[in-house]
Protein backbone atom coordinates (compact mmCIF):
# COMPACT_ATOMS: atom_id res chain seq x y z
CA UNK A 1 0.00 0.00 0.00
CA UNK A 2 2.76 2.44 0.95
CA UNK A 3 4.76 1.58 -2.17
CA UNK A 4 1.68 2.13 -4.36
CA UNK A 5 1.14 5.56 -2.79
CA UNK A 6 4.83 6.39 -3.33
CA UNK A 7 4.42 5.38 -6.98
CA UNK A 8 1.50 7.83 -7.35
CA UNK A 9 3.68 10.66 -6.06
CA UNK A 10 6.49 9.71 -8.42
CA UNK A 11 4.00 9.58 -11.28
CA UNK A 12 3.02 13.19 -10.61
CA UNK A 13 6.68 14.21 -10.51
CA UNK A 14 7.33 12.39 -13.80
CA UNK A 15 4.32 14.04 -15.47
CA UNK A 16 5.47 17.51 -14.36
CA UNK A 17 9.05 16.92 -15.50
CA UNK A 18 7.89 15.52 -18.84
CA UNK A 19 5.64 18.52 -19.47
CA UNK A 20 8.56 20.86 -18.71
CA UNK A 21 10.91 18.94 -21.00
CA UNK A 22 8.34 18.94 -23.84
CA UNK A 23 7.79 22.67 -23.37
CA UNK A 24 11.54 23.41 -23.34
CA UNK A 25 11.89 21.57 -26.66
CA UNK A 26 8.80 23.20 -28.22
CA UNK A 27 7.53 19.73 -29.11
CA UNK A 28 4.05 19.59 -30.57
CA UNK A 29 3.05 16.11 -29.54
CA UNK A 30 -0.41 15.17 -30.77
CA UNK A 31 -1.02 12.97 -27.74
CA UNK A 32 1.36 14.01 -24.94
CA UNK A 33 -0.29 11.64 -22.46
CA UNK A 34 0.51 8.73 -24.79
CA UNK A 35 4.20 9.64 -24.89
CA UNK A 36 4.33 9.40 -21.11
CA UNK A 37 1.62 6.92 -20.20
CA UNK A 38 1.27 6.89 -16.43
CA UNK A 39 -0.46 3.50 -16.69
CA UNK A 40 2.93 2.05 -17.69
CA UNK A 41 4.65 3.39 -14.58
CA UNK A 42 6.10 0.85 -12.21
CA UNK A 43 8.14 0.92 -9.03
CA UNK A 44 10.96 -1.53 -8.50
CA UNK A 45 12.86 -2.12 -5.29
CA UNK A 46 16.45 -3.23 -5.79
CA UNK A 47 18.48 -4.95 -3.09
CA UNK A 48 22.21 -5.28 -3.60
CA UNK A 49 23.71 -7.50 -0.90
CA UNK A 50 27.25 -6.80 0.25
CA UNK A 51 30.08 -8.92 -1.13
CA UNK A 52 32.79 -9.70 1.44
CA UNK A 53 35.31 -10.88 -1.17
CA UNK A 54 37.17 -7.60 -1.76
CA UNK A 55 39.06 -9.14 -4.70
CA UNK A 56 35.85 -10.03 -6.46
CA UNK A 57 33.43 -7.14 -6.00
CA UNK A 58 30.93 -7.50 -8.80
CA UNK A 59 28.25 -5.50 -10.51
CA UNK A 60 24.74 -5.33 -9.19
CA UNK A 61 23.66 -4.19 -12.64
CA UNK A 62 25.97 -3.91 -15.65
CA UNK A 63 26.17 -0.73 -17.72
CA UNK A 64 23.01 0.18 -19.59
CA UNK A 65 20.59 2.96 -20.42
CA UNK A 66 16.97 2.90 -19.32
CA UNK A 67 14.42 2.19 -22.07
CA UNK A 68 11.88 4.41 -20.32
CA UNK A 69 10.90 8.02 -20.94
CA UNK A 70 12.05 8.92 -17.42
CA UNK A 71 13.33 7.03 -14.41
CA UNK A 72 13.20 8.45 -10.89
CA UNK A 73 15.57 6.88 -8.38
CA UNK A 74 15.72 7.09 -4.62
CA UNK A 75 19.01 5.56 -3.61
CA UNK A 76 20.32 4.49 -0.22
CA UNK A 77 21.38 7.55 1.80
CA UNK A 78 24.52 5.89 3.15
CA UNK A 79 25.81 3.40 0.58
CA UNK A 80 27.05 4.44 -2.83
CA UNK A 81 27.14 2.14 -5.82
CA UNK A 82 25.47 4.01 -8.66
CA UNK A 83 27.96 5.12 -11.32
CA UNK A 84 27.32 7.19 -14.45
CA UNK A 85 29.44 7.49 -17.56
CA UNK A 86 30.59 11.08 -17.96
CA UNK A 87 33.23 12.16 -20.49
CA UNK A 88 34.15 8.48 -21.05
CA UNK A 89 34.86 7.95 -17.33
CA UNK A 90 32.77 6.22 -14.67
CA UNK A 91 31.79 8.62 -11.88
CA UNK A 92 30.26 7.54 -8.57
CA UNK A 93 27.00 9.29 -7.72
CA UNK A 94 27.40 10.09 -4.04
CA UNK A 95 24.22 9.58 -2.03
CA UNK A 96 22.52 12.76 -0.82
CA UNK A 97 19.81 12.19 1.79
CA UNK A 98 16.22 12.91 0.70
CA UNK A 99 17.19 13.45 -2.93
CA UNK A 100 15.72 11.93 -6.07
CA UNK A 101 17.85 11.19 -9.13
CA UNK A 102 16.18 11.70 -12.51
CA UNK A 103 17.42 9.68 -15.48
CA UNK A 104 16.46 10.56 -19.01
CA UNK A 105 15.50 7.34 -20.77
CA UNK A 106 15.91 6.19 -24.36
CA UNK A 107 12.39 7.29 -25.33
CA UNK A 108 13.00 10.87 -24.16
CA UNK A 109 16.32 10.92 -26.00
CA UNK A 110 14.55 9.94 -29.22
CA UNK A 111 11.72 12.43 -28.70
CA UNK A 112 14.25 15.21 -28.07
CA UNK A 113 16.34 14.44 -31.17
CA UNK A 114 19.28 13.67 -28.85
CA UNK A 115 19.14 17.05 -27.11
CA UNK A 116 18.53 15.12 -23.89
CA UNK A 117 20.65 11.99 -23.57
CA UNK A 118 19.83 8.69 -21.95
CA UNK A 119 22.63 8.24 -19.44
CA UNK A 120 24.76 5.10 -19.31
CA UNK A 121 24.88 3.88 -15.73
CA UNK A 122 25.68 0.81 -13.67
CA UNK A 123 25.56 -0.31 -10.05
CA UNK A 124 28.60 -1.60 -8.22
CA UNK A 125 28.16 -3.86 -5.21
CA UNK A 126 29.63 -2.56 -1.95
CA UNK A 127 31.96 -5.05 -0.27
CA UNK A 128 30.83 -4.23 3.29
CA UNK A 129 27.26 -2.88 3.18
CA UNK A 130 23.98 -3.84 1.60
CA UNK A 131 22.43 -1.22 -0.70
CA UNK A 132 18.71 -0.62 -1.33
CA UNK A 133 17.27 1.63 -4.03
CA UNK A 134 13.76 2.30 -5.29
CA UNK A 135 13.19 3.28 -8.90
CA UNK A 136 10.10 4.43 -10.74
CA UNK A 137 10.09 3.86 -14.51
CA UNK A 138 7.51 5.31 -16.88
CA UNK A 139 7.14 4.48 -20.56
CA UNK A 140 5.16 5.64 -23.56
CA UNK A 141 1.97 3.86 -24.57
CA UNK A 142 3.06 0.68 -26.38
CA UNK A 143 1.57 1.74 -29.72
CA UNK A 144 2.34 5.47 -29.82
CA UNK A 145 4.66 6.36 -32.69
CA UNK A 146 7.96 7.91 -31.54
CA UNK A 147 8.96 10.32 -34.29
CA UNK A 148 12.24 12.16 -34.59
CA UNK A 149 14.52 13.52 -37.28
CA UNK A 150 17.37 11.32 -36.01
CA UNK A 151 15.46 8.05 -35.69
CA UNK A 152 13.15 6.06 -37.92
CA UNK A 153 9.58 6.14 -36.56
CA UNK A 154 8.97 3.30 -34.11
CA UNK A 155 6.60 2.31 -31.35
CA UNK A 156 7.70 1.40 -27.85
CA UNK A 157 6.45 -2.13 -28.59
CA UNK A 158 8.85 -2.35 -31.56
CA UNK A 159 11.69 -0.92 -29.47
CA UNK A 160 11.14 -3.36 -26.62
CA UNK A 161 10.94 -6.32 -29.03
CA UNK A 162 14.22 -5.24 -30.68
CA UNK A 163 15.93 -4.88 -27.29
CA UNK A 164 14.79 -8.37 -26.30
CA UNK A 165 15.98 -9.78 -29.63
CA UNK A 166 19.38 -8.07 -29.27
CA UNK A 167 19.84 -9.39 -25.74
CA UNK A 168 19.01 -12.90 -26.93
CA UNK A 169 21.34 -12.69 -29.95
CA UNK A 170 24.23 -10.53 -28.69
CA UNK A 171 23.98 -10.76 -24.92
CA UNK A 172 23.38 -7.03 -24.44
CA UNK A 173 21.02 -4.19 -25.25
CA UNK A 174 21.90 -2.27 -28.42
CA UNK A 175 19.11 0.28 -27.95
CA UNK A 176 18.39 3.42 -29.93
CA UNK A 177 21.23 2.99 -32.40
CA UNK A 178 19.12 0.23 -34.02
CA UNK A 179 16.62 2.91 -35.02
CA UNK A 180 18.98 5.66 -36.23
CA UNK A 181 18.25 7.01 -39.67
CA UNK A 182 20.80 6.23 -42.39
CA UNK A 183 22.83 3.87 -40.27
CA UNK A 184 23.31 0.16 -40.55
CA UNK A 185 24.35 -1.78 -37.50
Amino acid sequence: MLLAEYGKHLSRIARTLFELLVKSLNLNLLEPSSHLDENTGNVRVYRYPSCSDSNNVGWGINEHTDSSVLSILSQDDQVSGLEVLKDHKWVTVKPIPNTLIINIGDMMQALSDDIYKSVFHRVKINNTKERISICYFVFPNEDVKIESSKYKPFTYNEFRAQVQKDIKETGHKVGLSRFQRNQDI
